[in-house]
């Protein structure tokens, strides 16, 4: 054994190099960097005295500052959701006026882009307090190429890799059940279509049934689910693949645990949707990690009339309005789970 990095180490053990740091300064080792070096079994050896003072420190941590409200902590994801969806926008349009003025030589580069850039500034700000209100230990994360940490970052600042240690993007959706949202962009012939499938899906067409003869039976259900059984899952982009390109940790922010749709199910393997941005990401998690449960729950936003219907099987058990987003903010369409109910005070409020 010799002298390593402390982010090497904290990967060898299994850890953040936050978290590494954490414990080298509960055992009397400060001033310690990622890149700093330190003896392996000075390492072990301060792994070892924290580890049993450990659980009682985390439950004490999680325990302290205040908590927010059911109502208040809806109208933060809200917000966020709201802020996420203007952000990409103003990324989008910074993005094609940048390339476009690089394009032409314009001498009103700095100024044109400068202005955007600062309103996407802005817009980033304001997300980035509302994610430390309403969970504070996902943000930052720990750059996978030079193993620097930021609490305050998507990108590492050194190199420009996206930081990893940090939880994606949750889609936290109210719902009672893990249900199928089919969002269609246009409403063809009564049918939907499904985002991450090809084609459409056609209208049901009667046909004359001749007295005598059987009808073929509905699936028993409409949506297969796999539910997380353990503190994270490793997503995969091939079942080949050996070393996972994400691991998704389980409860959520919600505190529900991590939920996925299956897309298709070989061998050990479920092939699924996952709650991360972009929309429609998907990736192959192994079958001993989850558990398995269907159901016939379905969900139909139709953005050209503004209806939702809800069924239950052939049985259609919810028709509303709702409201979409604007041109600006556009409601995406495509293929949506819901992952978790979360219970409102008031049925009638927010």
């Amino acid at each position: 054994m010799g002298k390593r990095r402390l982010y090497e180490l904290a990967q060898d053990h299994g850890l953040t190099t936050a978290e590494l740091l954490r414990r080298l300064e509960q055992a009397g080792i400060e001033g310690k960097k990622p890149l700093s070096t330190l003896e392996e079994e000075e390492v072990e050896a301060a792994l070892a005295q924290t580890k049993s003072g450990e659980a009682s420190g985390d439950s004490s941590s999680t325990s302290q500052g205040p908590r927010l409200a059911p109502v208040e902590r809806l109208l933060l994801w809200r917000k966020l959701r709201h802020l996420r969806k203007l952000h990409e926008a103003q990324l989008k349009e910074l993005a094609g006026l940048a390339v476009e003025l690089q394009r032409l030589d314009s001498p009103r580069y700095q100024e044109l882009a400068a202005e955007r850039l600062s309103e996407a500034a802005k817009t980033d700000e304001e997300l980035i307090e509302l994610e430390r209100q309403l969970s504070p230990d996902d943000l930052g994360g720990e750059c996978p190429k030079c193993g620097l940490h930021s609490t305050r970052t998507r990108y590492c600042l050194r190199c420009g890799e996206k930081l990893t240690g940090r939880r994606a993007d949750s889609m936290s959706v109210p719902g009672a059940l893990v249900a199928i949202i089919a969002i269609s962009a246009a409403w063809l012939l009564g049918g939907a279509n499904l985002g991450g499938e090809s084609g459409s899906r056609p209208a049901a067409v009667r046909t004359p049934v001749t007295r005598g003869a059987r009808t073929p039976a509905r699936p028993s259900y409409e949506s297969v689910v796999a539910i997380a059984t353990g503190t994270t899952t490793a997503v995969y982009h091939s079942p080949s693949d050996p070393s996972p390109f994400a691991k998704l940790p389980s409860p959520n922010l919600d505190g529900a645990p991590e939920a996925f749709l299956v897309k298709q199910i070989v061998g050990k393997w479920a092939y699924v949707y996952l709650p991360v941005r972009p929309n429609g990401s998907t990736g192959w998690i192994r079958l001993r990690h989850v558990r398995l449960a269907k159901h016939s729950y379905r969900i139909v936003i139709k953005l050209d009339s503004h209806r939702l219907i809800v069924s239950h099987g052939a049985k259609t058990i919810l028709r509303t309005a709702v409201g979409v987003g604007r041109a600006v903010t556009p409601t995406p369409s495509g293929l949506y789970y819901i992952t978790e109910l979360l219970k409102q005070p008031d049925p009638t409020g927010l």
